[in-house]
């Protein structure tokens, strides 16, 4: 079961329905909460927030959820975003749900979350509201809360993490098991710090991951890669007491609270934190407390916690915690976009799909499509 904190935002206790209760009826009630929401990414040059609407059926009766919707107070009838019975089969949470004959129910005294992406085509401050419809006890309910502010600001630039190969960016927003939906409870409170996180696994022009016995860390091609400083900043906290496993299938399965391996973490001012995991044993340059500059190379590449080849673990969070703080969005300088993988299972097997005709090679300040594969310029 999932912990939930506090939240920043209004938590709006909802008796949904129209009808007089009496003391002998059990009213459906429902909270909506948004315990945190960060400023905008961008994605194909169109503003994107992430965020995540939790939702708790405080009544004794299963809910089911058939729409949520994103609203613009400003505009009675406008809408964001909308998520109907089909699109919210990828969005909800498997905790706090149930799928029966294909509907989503909110199960009593549960407490289940939305996963929101959408587009806003603003780049101004903003207040949104939520809209659920849903059904209880052969009643249907449409009611409105969840009212948050984003306050827009830009995302983070930064430079290259890497250099020097095709680099695969492993990230999708609906995968169950993804980083973008797995919680970390750290000190009694709970976050998602991989909400916009990125692995880089090193591919070549075939798609292969590696060369030879594919059991052999060494021969895969981003094994010992030079890793960069994306920024001027100042190196916060290091780990470094993880060794490589010299194969797959000799590799330890590390609890959550190694997730990580041997990692960086780089402060770049406006507590703005990024992390490097899954760094090579020995390999790291830098210590707590040093300056370094963009573009230094400050470690290697390499197969330590909880991973399952070796790659690099990137992402930006609020605090100087790998797992204890909330991710943040973030961008890259320039990079060139050279294809997609539109079935991951194809991943390391096959070569990527080519780009789109609407989309441009040549990327500046953008957040790579999900399971893209791309050059660092």
């Amino acid at each position: 079961m999932i912990h939930f904190f506090t939240p920043l935002y209004l938590s709006l206790s909802l008796i949904l329905g129209t009808a007089t209760i009496n003391a002998q009826e059990d009213p459906a009630v429902i909270s909506m909460q948004v315990p945190f929401i960060s400023s905008y990414i961008v994605k194909k040059e169109e503003p994107t927030v992430y965020y995540e609407l939790h939702l708790t059926n405080h009544s004794k009766y299963p809910v089911q959820v058939d729409k949520v919707e994103v609203l613009n107070p400003k505009k009675k009838s406008a809408e964001f975003f909308t998520s109907d019975k089909e699109d919210l089969k990828s969005r909800f949470s498997e905790k706090g749900f149930t799928k029966e004959n294909e509907a989503i129910f909110l199960m009593p005294e549960s407490t289940g979350v939305v996963y929101l992406e959408y587009g806003i085509y603003t780049r101004s401050n903003l207040n949104i509201k939520h809209q659920i419809t849903f059904s209880s006890q052969g009643k249907s309910y449409t009611n409105i809360g969840g009212k948050v502010k984003i306050n827009f600001k830009k995302p983070v630039i930064l430079g290259a993490p890497l250099k020097d190969g095709l680099w695969a960016a492993i990230h999708n927003p609906t995968w169950q098991r993804g980083h973008r939906r797995v919680f970390y409870t750290v000190d009694g409170e709970t976050r998602i710090p991989g909400r916009f996180a990125i692995d880089f696994m090193k591919v070549d022009e075939n798609g292969k991951t590696a060369t030879g016995d594919k059991n052999m860390v060494v021969n895969w091609y981003g094994f010992n890669a030079d890793v960069l400083a994306v920024s001027d900043g100042i190196i916060s906290s290091v780990r470094n007491d993880f060794i490589d496993s010299e194969k797959l299938d000799r590799h330890p399965r590390y609890n959550s609270l190694k997730a990580t391996g041997n990692y960086i973490s780089l402060s770049i001012g406006n507590n703005n934190y990024v992390f490097y995991e899954h760094l090579k044993a020995g390999s790291i340059r830098v210590k707590p407390g040093q300056k370094v500059k963009k573009g230094e190379v400050i470690a290697s590449l390499g197969f330590t916690g909880q991973a399952t080849g070796p790659h690099l673990h990137f992402h930006v969070a609020n605090k100087n915690s790998p797992l204890g703080a909330e991710g943040l969005p973030f961008v890259f300088e320039n990079f060139t976009l050279l294809g997609m993988y539109d079935d991951f299972n194809s991943f390391g097997i096959k070569p990527w799909v080519d780009l789109e005709l609407n989309y441009c090679p040549q990327q500046s300040n953008e957040y790579p499509p999900p399971n893209s594969v791309l050059l660092f310029d």
